[in-house]
């Protein structure tokens, strides 16, 4: 399949904290991830030694909002961290707890950069969500 211009996922590289259930904490590569085809959600990859990568999928929107103020529900809860160092805190559930922090200023730029791509994505993604929205309904 030949992406169009502008296609390309958009990835920002930085440093986070992960603590798990135990707090036990490590210092992890993160990347976050924005991809054309999927223009509402960010992918959050945490890169652990020997190539093991572990992905959240979520609202890019949560990542946005959490960086205000605590935003969400459930399974996925973002907020600022306030600290020496000023920070967001995404709080995963599934099947276990981590929390992840990540700098504010490295994870802003990241939410400006998605908001200058995600008009023109949506609008690219809508005859395939037309697609799939008449297949529901049909019964196929």
């Amino acid at each position: 399949m030949t992406q169009r211009p502008g296609s390309t996922p958009l990835k920002v590289g930085t440093t986070g904290f992960v603590v798990l259930a135990d707090d036990e904490g490590a210092v992890v590569a993160v990347e976050l991830v924005y991809r054309p085809d999927d223009c509402l959600a960010v992918r959050l990859v945490l890169l652990g030694p020997d190539d093991i990568e572990v992905t959240w999928a979520f609202a890019w929107e949560l990542l946005a909002l959490g960086l205000v103020f605590p935003a969400g529900d459930g399974d996925i809860t973002v907020r600022p961290a306030p600290g020496p160092i000023a920070g967001v805190e995404v709080a995963l559930v599934s099947p276990s707890v981590a929390r992840v922090w990540l700098p504010a200023e490295n994870t802003a730029d990241f939410v400006r950069r998605v908001r200058k791509r995600v008009g023109r994505d949506i609008g690219g993604i809508a005859p395939a969500l037309d697609l799939e929205l008449a297949a529901i309904t049909s019964g196929a």
